[in-house]
């Protein structure tokens, strides 16, 4: 039987390599390693989380996603570390990012929802 232990990391296609990035530091993210752009003018980078990965990919020609019409990620949720869920949803507005949904009770936490600048929904979960 087949028994993964963790999701080792996630990899994204964005329109905008440095629009994307900035997104994803104002999260919280840590930039750890950008390459590119190759021959093909694919540009990467590698943004940590704990002990997982968001590894994002960019080429001049892509458009954004357009929620629902394609197949592909529909979103990933990151755990944040916040007192509670007001406190979290300040520190995204003192970064200047906007929600979208939210806030959601779970049966874990409450969670709020972001769109990436290409349309991914990233959702944040609080566990307190």
């Amino acid at each position: 039987m087949l028994r993964p232990t963790e999701l080792n990391h996630v990899g994204l296609t964005v329109t905008d390599m440095d629009r994307a990035l900035r997104f994803y530091q104002l999260l919280g993210l840590t930039l750890l390693r950008t390459s590119g752009p190759d021959a093909e003018g694919v540009r990467s980078a590698v943004l940590g989380i704990g002990s997982q990965e968001i590894n994002v990919f960019s080429r001049s020609g892509l458009g954004p996603i357009e929620q629902g019409d394609v197949a592909g990620v529909h979103h990933f949720c990151l755990t944040m570390d916040a007192a509670s869920i007001d406190d979290l949803m300040a520190d995204l507005r003192a970064a200047g990012l906007d929600i979208v949904s939210g806030p959601v009770k779970r049966r874990d936490g409450t969670s709020l929802f972001l769109s990436d600048p290409d349309g991914i929904r990233v959702e944040l979960r609080s566990e307190r």
